[in-house]
């Protein structure tokens, strides 16, 4: 049963018959029509009436109709309308009084009568003892009577008193057409019509009453409020009446928020809006519910935070189900879309049961078994939203040991640039640097490199969160560095204008997230520039900076990257709080005793409402198969990736609960959206097409002499860096150059085993060469690889074997990637523990796998 009041929330509220209907229904007090949009239907006015109506909208537009809380009783008082909008669009309304009455008609004149006159005569009279004698009468004139004329008519009924318009907005696209007149007096009565018929000549029809007094004009307030004082107006109005309508409207718009965040595709032109739409929404339930702790979880997964007040912002740009977009996976596409075909059979066939056998049969014949069997899934849905969860937190594990490892690496290379800057200075000729018309000595742009990773623990230099490969400078920072260093470091408006675009996707001002006080930098720019400035007497000072500036970069993404596991935490949380719900209600089903209709229905919504809980887990199969494929063969796979399926607007359900529309309409707007999941296909062409291209393979082959600066850190440090170029180190005729296998040899170390594990690392930034000959960066996940190194020269026809195939993952952990990037060999100190000794190290053998393409 509906109660018997409530107020009509949309997201789109369309103004309507019925929904005119619906505002004149028995009321105890205003109706409320809320939503995102509040539009008229084409010709179909509001009409107010016996209920005072309120409108709070973020946009009214009244282009298609207007307001009309005219009086349509005579004499009576026009209606009470409360529109409350950010922005209004040709917004009319009239709140008239009704017209007066009108008056009584006068009555009809009376005719006149005829002269009289009358000769003198006899008259016999017969006396009372009945004898009889004769009168004489004299001869008599009688004049006749004039005729009257008609009366006056009565006076008009007095008119209406005009009602109330309040309408407050931030924004008018145009002015206000808003009246309250108060009604016309009443027209007098017609006077009485004159006599008729004889003797009535001369008379006259009465006067016509006089019209009545007008109603007073009633009350038309128009307020134009800024942002804050009209969102502190939102709630005293929303809960007027007593009944707390801010926690009627902060849901819904978060559940709103959520279906749009799953219709935005950043990849998909049409479904960009959708990112700004979501976010809005939350931000809209935060206005009335300021510690709604679902509206922060997904306004800081989709748009990030600021971890403290003025901070750059870290995290967002997750998707619906909370994973980043460039997420990390092992290539292994075949892998992942066979668990999903495996998974999404069973679940289309409950959802089936849900639409089919419940909410159109309406039979209660089965429904036990159907309790049964719903009660079992939903207990499964739960179990695989906890499964999920368990994966999230051990990510955000790592993701945390990450962060650990990268500043454990940038403290290194911090002290590797400290002494080379105290080497520098007092060498007689110190090298130098230049770019552009700036020289200085590379000291000053080292101590720059150590300036920006001291800043880094404080947020005086933080990672543009939703554009990766930039980073913003506390001006402080920057101000304090070089001439050079600012040369190098200085980004471009280029780079200003990303920043818009993507947070502008989403919503936001850049200057939100972005602090005005900062300095953009560009780290691909960098890159570029330290390798226009190298020459032969700076080359292994410009590498160290290099370096430190690489390993600045990996630990900003780290720690971004452990704000977004912790999202996911988070999303895993809110997921597998509304599968347990799920399930209690199914259970709670199944006990109950008396399966009625409603009971059925009941039974059709859960099933429903376990396959989406469901969807969750199958979606997040699909995100990693379309990763998968994204990762290999660099095609954005967005256009295939419908995170919407299986959802409906809310608009939908609140029509279906209210009984605008029936189960019929329902059922085919859950197929149609689940039939959506199907596209994904689509990718799995993309994937097979790439592997009926001319596959080929190679080896790059390093080798390091005891000169080399790897072989003399390899014996102290226990580790050493080196860097494949995907131009310089690939041949021209080859692209789409990818890790396949990794083959090293320490010639000369000596170990009982004679054979030495060693820990292979990428750093995350994988760069291939495209068949255009630009360079594609890839910024994923580091990942390191242990491998056994020889003691002795690898042979040439190692490696390879039987040609293993180019289309499966192998357990290298970075198959699959572009070769281009920083690399890194460590020894583990078990190594040296248990016998590895260097001393007679010659030379360092590292030949790299790969396969590619053919010009």
């Amino acid at each position: 049963m509906l109660p018997d009041y409530y107020p009509y929330i949309r997201d789109t509220v369309t103004i309507t018959e019925n929904l005119n209907e619906f505002c004149t229904r028995p009321s105890i007090g205003p109706v409320f029509l809320i939503g995102r949009l509040v539009q008229h239907a084409p010709g179909c006015n509001l009409r107010v009436t016996r209920n005072r109506v309120i409108i709070v909208a973020d946009v009214y537009d009244g282009t298609n109709g207007m307001i009309d809380a005219s009086a349509t009783d005579r004499g009576g008082p026009g209606g009470i309308v409360t529109v409350m909008c950010r922005r209004s669009i040709n917004a009319r309304a009239s709140a008239s009084g009704g017209g007066g009455t009108a008056g009584t008609a006068g009555t009809a004149g009376s005719p006149g009568t005829a002269n009289y006159h009358s000769d003198g005569y006899y008259e016999t009279i017969t006396d009372p003892d009945g004898t009889t004698h004769d009168v004489w009468h004299d001869e008599v004139d009688i004049p006749g009577a004039d005729p009257t004329n008609g009366t006056p008519g009565g006076p008009g009924g007095p008119g209406g008193n005009g009602g109330s318009i309040t309408f407050t907005s931030i924004e008018d696209e145009t002015p206000p057409d808003l009246s309250a007149p108060g009604g016309w007096g009443g027209p007098g009565g017609p006077g009485g019509p004159a006599a008729q018929g004889p003797y009535s000549e001369g008379s006259l029809e009465g006067d016509p009453g006089e019209y009545g007094p007008q109603g007073a004009d009633g009350q038309v307030n128009i307020t134009t409020l800024d942002e804050s004082a009209y969102v502190a107006g939102l709630q005293p109005l929303l809960n007027s009446t007593g009944r707390v309508y801010t926690n009627y409207w902060a849901p819904y718009r978060i559940v709103t928020g959520e279906y749009y965040y799953h219709l935005y595709n950043p990849g998909v032109p049409n479904s960009v809006k959708y990112g700004a739409l979501a976010a809005i929404e939350f931000q809209r339930a935060l206005e009335l519910q300021p510690n709604n702790p679902d509206a922060i979880r997904l306004h800081r997964q989709l748009v990030g935070y600021a971890p403290t007040p003025g901070a750059a912002w870290v995290g967002g740009g997750a998707n619906a189900l909370g994973l980043p977009p460039d997420m990390d996976v092992v290539p292994n596409f075949d892998k992942y879309i066979e668990a999903f075909t495996r998974f999404l059979t069973p679940v289309l066939d409950f959802l089936s049961l849900g639409v089919e056998k419940i909410l159109l049969t309406k039979t209660i014949a089965n429904l036990a078994d159907i309790a049964g069997q719903l009660s079992q899934q939903a207990v499964a849905a739960r179990e695989d939203a906890d499964r999920t969860l368990g994966i999230a937190k051990t990510e955000q594990t790592q993701a945390d040991s990450d962060v650990a490892y990268a500043q454990a690496q940038l403290d290194q290379a911090t002290t590797a640039i400290n002494r080379a800057i105290v080497e520098a200075q007092q060498h007689h000729d110190p090298p130098s640097i230049s770019f552009g018309d700036v020289v200085a000595t590379v000291a000053e742009v080292g101590g720059a490199v150590l300036g920006v990773a001291a800043a880094i623990p404080t947020g005086g230099a933080s990672l543009v969160a939703m554009a990766p490969s930039l980073m913003t400078l506390a001006d402080t920072v920057f101000d304090n560095a070089a001439p050079i260093a600012q040369a190098l470091l200085r980004g471009e408006e280029a780079d200003l204008a990303k920043i818009r675009e993507v947070y502008n996707t989403v919503g936001q001002d850049a200057s939100a997230a972005i602090s005005s006080a900062r300095t953009v930098v560009n780290f691909t720019t960098v890159a570029q520039r330290l390798a226009q400035a190298t020459t032969t007497q700076n080359s292994p000072h410009v590498a160290l900076i290099k370096r430190g500036t690489e390993l600045t970069h990996e630990l900003l993404l780290a720690r971004n990257r452990a704000v977004l596991a912790r999202q996911r935490v988070d999303a895993g949380t809110a997921r597998l709080a509304r599968a347990q719900t799920v399930a209690a209600q199914a259970d709670a089903l199944q006990q109950k005793q008396i399966l009625d209709a409603e009971a059925i229905k009941q039974a059709g919504l859960l099933a429903v409402s376990t396959a989406q809980s469901k969807a969750d887990a199958l979606l997040s199969l699909a995100f990693r198969a379309k990763r998968s494929v994204e990762i290999y063969t660099l095609k954005n796979e967005d256009a295939h990736f419908p995170l919407d399926a299986g959802r409906l607007s809310p608009d939908i359900w609140t029509d279906y609960y209210e009984r605008e529309i029936d189960e019929i309409k329902l059922a085919t707007e859950l197929t149609s959206s689940w039939g959506d999941i199907l596209d994904l296909v689509e990718m799995q062409a993309d994937y097979i097409e790439y592997f009926d291209k001319p596959l080929d393979q190679d080896w790059i082959r390093r080798s390091f002499k005891p000169s080399d600066p790897q072989v003399a850190d390899l014996k102290s440090l226990h580790r050493f860096t080196f860097t494949i170029d995907p131009v310089a180190d690939v041949p021209a005729d080859r692209f789409d150059a990818k890790i396949k296998s990794i083959r090293l040899a320490l010639i000369g170390a000596t170990h009982p085993e004679g054979e030495i594990s060693c820990q292979i690392r990428h750093d995350g930034k994988y760069q291939q060469r495209r068949a255009d000959n630009s360079v594609t960066t890839q910024w994923l996940l580091p990942k390191i690889s242990t491998r056994g190194a020889k003691t002795t020269p690898l042979l040439p026809d190692e490696g390879f074997g039987d040609d293993p195939p180019l289309d499966a993952p192998k357990s290298l952990a970075f198959w699959g990637r572009g070769v281009g990037g920083n690399w890194q060999v460590i020894i583990p100190q078990q190594q040296f523990d248990t016998g590895l000794n260097l001393s007679g190290l010659t030379q360092i053998q590292l030949w790299i796998g790969y396969q590619f393409l053919h010009n």
